[in-house]
C-alpha cells in the first residue's frame, strides 16, 4: 500500500468518526429543540388557558356584582317611590280634609254673623253691624302678609290714602264696608292655606329626615 494513502486512512477515519459524532450531536440537538419547544409550547397553552380563565372569572364575578348593585339600586329606587306615594297621599288626604272643614265652616258663617241672644232665655234679634275702618283692613291685610284675591278689600277707597278734608291718612278712619261675615270667611280661608303650608312643611321635613337614615 501506497505510504501516502495509508497514512491517510487514520486521518479519514478520524474525520469519519468526527462526522458521526457532529451527526449525532446535530440530532440529539433536534430532538431536544423539538422536546423544548414542545414543553415549552404547552406550557404556554396552559398558561394561556389559566389566564382566559381567570379573566373569564373576573368578568362573570364583575357582571355579578354589578347586577346586584343594580338590584340594590332598584329596591332603593322603588322604596324611595312607594315613600314618594306614600307622602303624596298622606298630604292629599289632609288637604281634602282641611278643605272639608273649610266648607263646613263656611256653611256656618251665616248662622253665627246674622242674629245674636242678649241672654240663654232672650229672643234671638239682628247682630249689630260691626264697624271695620279701612285702618282695621290695612293692618288686617299687613299682619299677614296677603294681597289679591286672599286679601279683605275695602270698598271706600284705598286705605291710607293721601290728604282729605280730615288731615294726612284720613281714610283710614273710613267704614271699609267690611262685614263680620266677610272678616270671618275671610280668616276661615286663611286659616286653610296656613294649615296646608304647615302639612307641606311637615311632609318636606319628613321626606328630607327619612331620606337620609
Amino acid at each position: 500500500m501506497n505510504p501516502i494513502v495509508k497514512a491517510l486512512v487514520p486521518l479519514g477515519l478520524i474525520a469519519a468518526l468526527a462526522g458521526l459524532f457532529l451527526w449525532t450531536m446535530h440530532l440529539n440537538y433536534q430532538d431536544g429543540y423539538s422536546d423544548g419547544f414542545e414543553k415549552a409550547q404547552a406550557e404556554g397553552k396552559a398558561a394561556l388557558s389559566e389566564l382566559k380563565a381567570k379573566h373569564a372569572e373576573e368578568v362573570a364575578e364583575q357582571a355579578l356584582a354589578g347586577k346586584k348593585a343594580a338590584d340594590a339600586a332598584a329596591e332603593r329606587l322603588l322604596a324611595e317611590v312607594d315613600r314618594g306615594n306614600g307622602l303624596a297621599k298622606e298630604l292629599a288626604d289632609q288637604k281634602a280634609e282641611l278643605r272639608h272643614t273649610t266648607d263646613k265652616l263656611t256653611k256656618e258663617i251665616a248662622n253665627v254673623t246674622t242674629s245674636y241672644r242678649r241672654a240663654l232665655d232672650a229672643q234671638l234679634e239682628p247682630l249689630p253691624p260691626a264697624v271695620f275702618t279701612n285702618g282695621f283692613v290695612r293692618l288686617w291685610n299687613s299682619a299677614l302678609a296677603i294681597t289679591g284675591a286672599a286679601a279683605v278689600q275695602a270698598s271706600t277707597g284705598t286705605s291710607g290714602a293721601a290728604a282729605s278734608a280730615g288731615g294726612p291718612g284720613a281714610a283710614d278712619s273710613l267704614d271699609s264696608g267690611l262685614n263680620q261675615a266677610i272678616l270671618l270667611l275671610n280668616h276661615t280661608r286663611n286659616s286653610e292655606r296656613a294649615a296646608v303650608c304647615r302639612v307641606q312643611l311637615n311632609s318636606l321635613i319628613d321626606w328630607n329626615t327619612n331620606g337620609r337614615n
